[in-house]
């Protein structure tokens, strides 16, 4: 029981550490103006339409949707980032402990 809330916990901080690096991230990519791709813009408006949302479609909410895209590819980098550091760390700490 204890290894399971053990796990809890580190899946929980992960996941949260997560979601706080992507905000981060993306709040400083977000800084810089830039345009936002013809493909996202395309896959944001068919996925509105799809969605039932009424022509025409606002550009404030395509741009919303954007950031959101931003802020969740940013969660994911930061978490494979994370998983990679803590491979690292394990790896290196049974190197310590075994010699």
């Amino acid at each position: 029981m204890k290894r399971l809330l053990r796990r809890v916990a580190y899946s929980l901080a992960f996941a949260a550490a997560s979601v706080i690096g992507g905000w981060w991230l993306g709040k400083a990519i977000s800084s810089f103006s830039f345009e936002m791709p013809y493909w996202l813009d395309v896959m944001i408006r068919a996925g509105m339409r799809l969605a039932g949302a009424p022509d025409p479609l606002e550009p404030e909410d395509i741009e919303t949707f954007g950031l959101m895209a931003l802020w969740l590819a940013c969660c994911i980098v930061v978490a494979a980032l994370l998983g990679i550091a803590l491979f690292l760390l394990r790896r290196d700490l049974k190197k310590r402990h075994v010699r």
